[in-house]
């Protein structure tokens, strides 16, 4: 399902919707959350994906930015992290009055304030950020505008694909784990995974570094795969049609570790997959196609010749039989 931002009007959320949308937040950092039932929930109403963008945001903002909300913390107790009860609605609803406009909310704290963009995970969403910047988000991911600047992003989860006109006195970083992504005009993908970084360019050319690092340059047909904390790149060819290919309901991959392959799996159909060490490693070429998400292991271990086991909402991925 595609999604389309629509900013022009000012949602009505109350506060049993902000309760909802809390409990969701809450349920989904859950190992076993209730994708299809959050996925039913977010489709009721429109007015359900503002409320939560809002919650999304405001804990990111009082997480990041508590020192700076001028509320006092309870006496008798150390400052807490989320801002006192009787003012967290009153922060919602502001949060979600802003976000609806498509405004920052730096009247609220007297600086920058982050925008949230987040999807289920059977829907992606198109966002047009300006400054010449589109964006195709996966599902069951998440970009953060900082500062409200579209120059300045972090993909915080899932994956995005970046279509960037070309400007010679605009700047793009996009933060993912510790690298970040300099583009100054170009079309990519970057997906970020619990233990990966990966960035494919399907035109143009752009930079890829960690912090402290130095940058490697990837241009159009190459990809680099990288641990998300930090260490060696891995640079290879991709084909440029394949990136992105998410949104033509296909996975496809080219020298990509099964590890990362198994972080996707896991968001498109909504298992926690655990993947054998001993095979984590090891590279994977090949075409999954993602339907409702159910099959995708089914199939990545018939490609690869591998074994699973499914337990509830987890699975194990292991090596095939000896040969």
């Amino acid at each position: 399902m595609r999604t389309f931002i629509d900013v022009t009007a000012r949602p009505e959320i109350d506060e049993r919707l902000l309760d909802e949308a809390e409990a969701w937040h809450s349920a989904l950092e859950l190992g076993d959350a209730d994708w299809d039932g959050y996925t039913a929930w977010l489709e009721a109403d429109s007015l359900h994906r503002e409320a939560f963008d809002a919650v999304v945001l405001t804990h990111r903002i009082v997480d990041e930015r508590v020192g700076n909300l001028g509320m006092p913390a309870p006496i008798e107790q150390p400052a807490a992290i989320a801002p006192p009860v009787s003012h967290r609605r009153w922060v919602y609803g502001a949060v979600a009055a802003t976000v609806a406009l498509g405004v920052g909310i730096s009247t609220l704290w007297l600086r920058p304030a982050d925008t949230v963009y987040s999807s289920s995970q059977q829907e992606y969403r198109q966002l047009a950020l300006g400054s010449g910047i589109a964006v195709d988000l996966a599902p069951a991911s998440r970009l953060v505008v900082i500062g409200g600047n579209a120059t300045t992003l972090e993909l915080a989860q899932g994956e995005a694909v970046f279509t960037v006109a070309h400007d010679p006195g605009r700047g793009l970083a996009i933060k993912a784990g510790e690298y970040v992504v300099g583009d100054i005009g170009t079309t990519f993908s970057v997906n970020l995974s619990a233990h990966s970084v990966k960035v494919g360019v399907a035109e143009g050319r752009l930079t890829v570094a960690a912090d402290g690092g130095d940058a490697t340059a990837v241009s159009a047909g190459q990809q680099v795969i990288a641990p998300r904390s930090g260490g060696s790149v891995h640079l290879s060819q991709i084909a440029p049609p394949d990136i992105g290919s998410w949104r033509q309901g296909r996975l496809v991959y080219s020298d990509t570790p099964l590890a990362v392959v198994a972080a996707d799996i896991s968001r498109y159909s909504g298992k926690a997959i655990e993947v054998d060490p001993a095979i984590g490693s090891q590279s994977f070429s090949g075409v999954l196609t993602i339907g409702d998400g159910s099959k995708l292991l089914a199939s990545l271990a018939d490609i690869a010749g591998l074994t699973y086991e499914e337990t509830g909402n987890h699975a194990r991925l292991g090596a095939g039989p000896a040969r």
